[in-house]
């Protein structure tokens, strides 16, 4: 044979011999390795290895996405039932029946549930809240405590839920809330920050702009008690605003007596609430359980320092622990009628 074609010949037996081993041993290796064959494995009728190796296979990690800036508000999707603990029943706070101080009435609930799938088809973000109010959610800091981490649940432990699902909105500031607020103040743009809001952006509409809140917890009415007829008007287009737009609006009652005896602003606020069937969050009621109804001297702002241990019978007699922890089992109820959470 000749010399030339006897070399050539093995060149191509060499060639032909590194080809199949390339086929049948490094690509197959090299698709395990990057990921490429169990993939496909997810798409093709799995053999029995394959069906094995996809049952031990483990899942790879999930990039964490970060919280978006709230001066871009967000538009998620409703998200999916938390699990969790069944909704363990505390049937009264001092003596107060647990279903008079989170009034949700039978309209109000067929209501809620109208109201939030507006405001999700609106892109409204189920996770967060705003704050609508005077200086009694100024100090002490209004439910502040559940995002610092500065609580102990105890027998209220249910309610860790509902403080999951709402984090990074309780210890955020509102420009909706503001010493001396009044309820016809929401709509004044003098009142607003200018740094964040708009020339023509009242408090209440800035809120908005920049929380994209599913629900809003509105109190006011200390500032108010001169004009009671003026509060009721403006109070009603506080709530009107917030159905527009597919906010569930939350009105609270206030612990002072600034009116007299009368409690005339109080019981505006729980005609309103009654009128619009939407949730009463009835703080007044606990208020009067608490010495000195949980207020300074002058009668008018809150007394700071309670404790939030609230396996603390000393919880029971403050009047800022027990705010938080009313205004958060309104928070729950709210979202155990809508599902969101279980």
């Amino acid at each position: 044979m000749n010399p030339s074609a006897s070399y050539n010949l093995k060149r191509t037996l060499v060639a032909i011999a590194v080809a199949l081993l390339a086929l049948c041993v490094v690509i197959p290796l090299v698709y395990d390795l990057a990921g490429i064959r169990t993939n496909l494995e997810e798409h093709i009728a799995p053999t029995r290895v394959a069906e094995n190796k996809r049952r031990t296979r483990i899942p790879r990690t999930t990039t964490p996405i970060p919280t978006p800036d709230i001066e871009v508000p967000p538009t998620p999707d409703a998200p999916a039932p938390l699990p969790g603990e069944p909704h363990q029943t505390v049937v009264a706070l001092n003596g107060v029946p647990i279903g008079k101080l989170v009034l949700i009435s039978d309209s109000a609930r067929t209501h809620l549930r109208d109201i939030y799938a507006r405001g999700q088809s609106l892109g409204r973000n189920p996770r967060t809240i705003s704050k609508v109010g005077d200086s009694t959610m100024v100090w002490p800091p209004f439910l502040e405590t559940f995002d610092h981490r500065t609580y102990s649940l105890g027998r209220f432990a249910y309610l860790q839920q509902t403080i999951e699902y709402h984090a990074g909105s309780f210890g955020r500031d509102s420009v909706a809330v503001k010493k001396g607020m009044h309820t016809w103040s929401q709509f004044d743009p003098a009142w607003s920050i200018p740094e964040l809001c708009g020339r023509d952006e009242g408090p209440l509409e800035c809120e908005i702009r920049l929380q994209n809140p599913s629900i809003a917890i509105i109190r006011l009415g200390a500032n108010d008690t001169a004009s009671p007829g003026d509060f009721e008007r403006y109070l009603g287009q506080i709530v009107k605003y917030c159905l527009e737009r597919g906010i569930i609006p939350v009105l609270g009652t206030k612990p002072d007596r600034y009116e007299g005896e009368s409690n005339l602003i109080n019981n505006l606020i729980r005609k309103t609430a009654s009128a619009y069937s939407i949730p009463l969050w009835d703080y007044d009621l606990i208020a009067g359980t608490i010495p000195g109804r949980g207020l300074e001297p002058d009668g008018l702002h809150m007394l700071g320092g309670g404790t939030r241990n609230f396996s603390s019978p000393a919880a029971m007699r403050a009047g800022d622990a027990l705010e938080d922890l009313t205004a958060l089992m309104m928070l729950d109820e709210i979202h155990r009628e809508l599902g969101t959470i279980q």
